[in-house]
Formats: structure tokens, sequence, C-alpha cells
């Protein structure tokens, strides 16, 4: 009975254990569902998060790329002006090498930016860190320029003259990084200039000349009648006789020296008329051959005229005398044998703005159209030196010449609201080309 009691008892401890164990194996793998219900979620939230981070992180990507295309639209569109405006843009670093060379320094200095960008700023210039109209002394000094002038040599040495400043150019922090040059080209506001000071000085002499040729014209006037009585009284085998012609020659010259003199000088007022420019250039050719000596000089003329039927307003008097007077010269510069060319082009001006109204355009139009007419001999041509000179008054090459004829046509064409320029070189000829307002009306 013993054994038997045993014998149950201890298996009962054994059932009781595996309870126990199946009881701790159930516990262990309810905490274990748990936990892995747990690392689900917390799976599920990390994939959420990253998900979320993910839509943020793209989000951001794309306003930065925004942000970037944006920043280089605007770099561009900054770059486009600096490349497109009139104005030259030179910068420099703090060592005064070149870091930027826009299109308009280029075409100003003659300098192309690939064979100038990275190399010292005394390339362009040759300027000295003393020198205070350069940007190295800017970047030296801290002093900074606006509005100066300077003289430079550009790339095929010819001279230029400059207005400039020169700035500073710092960070966010207002530390120097360089400096930037910006500068116009305005050598033809200085030959304007001059122009302008010479008209003054020519006008300030006009007016002293015609009153000196008016107080010579009245004694003048007297000589020239008493030589005429003793031309009359003297007889022609008379010893004397050549003496009082030399005077009447002389007298004649200075009366007509005056006549030009006041006419160069005295206010004139035009009598327009309007005639075909063909048939006009045609008839004064024309009347050339027919009237002016060429002292056995073998000289032709080419007359180029414009086909289109361009009608002109002109005082016709007046400008027949500057073609007569520019054919006259282009004649006396040819020696022996040569030509004289006559062309006309008509520069008709075309608004090409779809801002503007009709109307507008139509007084554009009538404003900046002219017709051109260019005169060109195969003379001995003219030196440049002498170039700048041929339209001041008394001022000739020639032997018995005065100087006022060029200088009479060129008020008559001013007159007519023209304008005539002078092409020549030396053994080729020369050419006068003289521009006139189309549609300007007639009186």
């Amino acid at each position: 009975m013993i054994v038997e009691w045993e014998h149950t008892n201890m298996k009962e401890t054994d059932e009781n254990k595996n309870n126990q164990t199946i009881e701790s194996l159930t516990l262990a793998f309810n905490d274990f569902t748990q936990i892995i219900d747990k690392f689900q979620k917390t799976h599920e939230t990390l994939i959420a998060q990253i998900d979320l981070l993910k839509k943020q992180l793209e989000s951001k990507n794309a306003e930065l790329e925004n942000k970037y295309i944006e920043g280089e639209n605007i770099k561009n569109f900054l770059n486009n002006i600096l490349e497109n405006i009139y104005t030259g843009v030179i910068v420099i670093d703090n060592r005064g090498k070149i870091t930027h060379f826009n299109r308009a320094a280029e075409n100003i200095t003659g300098y192309h930016k690939d064979e100038i960008i990275g190399k010292n700023y005394k390339t362009i210039y040759h300027a000295k860190n003393t020198d205070s109209m350069s940007a190295l002394y800017t970047l030296s000094t801290r002093k900074e320029s606006y509005h100066r002038q300077k003289s430079i040599n550009t790339n095929d040495k010819q001279e230029k003259r400059i207005e400039f400043s020169t700035t500073l150019l710092r960070d966010h922090e207002e530390n120097v990084l360089g400096v930037v040059e910006t500068f116009n080209d305005i050598s033809e506001i200085k030959i304007l200039q001059d122009r302008i000071l010479h008209i003054e000085t020519l006008a300030a002499l006009g007016e002293m000349s015609a009153s000196v040729a008016h107080e010579i014209r009245n004694p003048l006037a007297g000589i020239t009648g008493f030589a005429g009585l003793l031309d009359r009284q003297i007889p022609e085998d008379d010893d004397r006789k050549p003496l009082v012609k030399s005077i009447r020659q002389g007298t004649a010259k200075l009366n007509d020296i005056i006549a030009n003199l006041l006419t160069l000088t005295r206010p004139q007022q035009l009598n327009r008329t309007t005639v075909n420019i063909k048939t006009f250039l045609n008839d004064i050719v024309q009347y050339f051959i027919e009237n002016i000596p060429l002292n056995d000089k073998k000289i032709t003329f080419d007359t180029q005229i414009d086909d289109d039927e361009n009608n002109i307003a002109i005082d016709v008097q007046l400008f027949q005398q500057v073609i007569i007077n520019i054919i006259k010269n282009g004649c006396d510069a040819i020696k022996n044998k040569g030509k004289i060319t006559i062309q006309t082009k008509t520069n008709i001006f075309d608004p090409i703005s779809n801002i503007l109204e009709d109307e507008e355009k139509k007084e554009m139009i009538e404003l900046f159209s002219d017709i051109e007419i260019a005169i060109t001999d195969t003379g001995t041509g003219i030196p440049p030196e002498i170039l700048q000179k041929v339209f001041n008054p008394f001022y000739t090459t020639k032997d018995n010449g005065n100087g006022l004829g060029l200088a009479i046509c060129k008020k008559i064409i001013q007159l007519h609201k023209g304008d005539i320029q002078i092409k020549s070189s030396p053994g080729k000829g020369t050419t006068f080309i003289i521009n006139l307002p189309l549609y300007e009306q007639p009186n």
C-alpha cells in the first residue's frame, strides 16, 4: 500500500510540474506575443514616421530644387543684364586678378574675356597701385571713385577716353572681396564737346568778321569805283594800265571774300521748293560739264542715282552752290585724268517696336528718314591731319583759294537740317557724304 501511495504521489508531482511548465510556457508565450505586438506596433509607428519624414524630405528637396532653379534663373537673368548693359564692368579680387569682364568691357577695350579672366588688372590699363585712376588704387586705399575720367589704350593701340567709377565689393559681413569698376566710352562725347567749343569760337569769330567785313566794304567800294574811273581814263597803251587792272582784280577778289564771309556769318532764310533729286543732280552735272572749265583735264562723271522717285524740299539756289562747290573741289584734286561719282541712297527709318501707335510711327519715319548724297573723286586725297580742318573758315591748301567754300557748304547743309561728312584716303580720293531729311516740308 505504501508503494502504491508513493507511486501515486510521484505521479501527481510530475503532473504538477508539467502543469507548472505549461503555465510558465503559456505565460512566456503570452509575454512574447505581447512583446511581438509591441514590436509590430513600434515598427508600424517607425514605418509611418519614416514615410512622413520621407515625404517631408521629398518636399524639402523639391523646395530646395525650386529655390535652386529660381536662384539659377535669377543668376542667369542678372548675368544677362550684366552682359547686355552698355556700361563696361570689370571685377577684381583681393589679389588684383580679374574675375569678371562683361561684353561692353570687351567692346570698349578690344580684349576678349577669355584672354583677360584670371589675369592682373594691369594687363588692361597698365596701372600702378599708386595710380588714383585705377581699381587697384581703390583696393589698396579703400577709397572709391565716382564719375572720373581717364584715357586708356585699347588692345589695338587706340586711345579712348572713358568715364569710370570704382566701388568696393563686400560680402554680408562687410568683408572686402574685391573692387567693381564700371566705365563708359565717352570718346565721341568729348569729340562733340570739342566741336561745340569750336563752333562757339567760330560763332564769336563770325560776329567779329561780319563787323569787320561791313567796315571794309564801304572803303573797298570807293577803291573799286575810283579804280574803274582810272581804267576808263588811262589809254590801253599806257604802262599804268596793267597796274590799274591789278587793282581792279584785287578789289574784286576782296569783294568776293567779303560777300562769302557775310554769307557765312549772317542769318539766312531758306526758300524751299520741292524738286526731284534725280533731275536736280543730273541738271547740275550737265551744267558743270557745259560751263565749268576743266583746264584740259580728262574727267568723266558717273551718276548712280536711286531710281526711287524721291522729291526733296531744298533751297535750290543755295544747294546748287553746295553741289557745284564740292564737284569743283573734286576736279581740282584730280591731276590729269579721273572720275567724279555721284551716288544717292534713300534711308527709310523702320520702327520695329510694336508698342508705337501708327501716328507715332509716322512721326518717327518722318523724323529719321533721310536721303544720302555721296560725291566721290579719284584725286590726291586729303591727309588725316588736314581732314578735320577742311570746314574751317579761311583754311585752304590751294594757292588761289580763300578757304570759305566748304565752310559755306556746311552752313547751307546745316540750314537744311542736314549733315556733311568727309572720308578720304591719300592717293586714292575723297568722298563727301551729305544727309538731308527726306520729309522736310517746303516753305
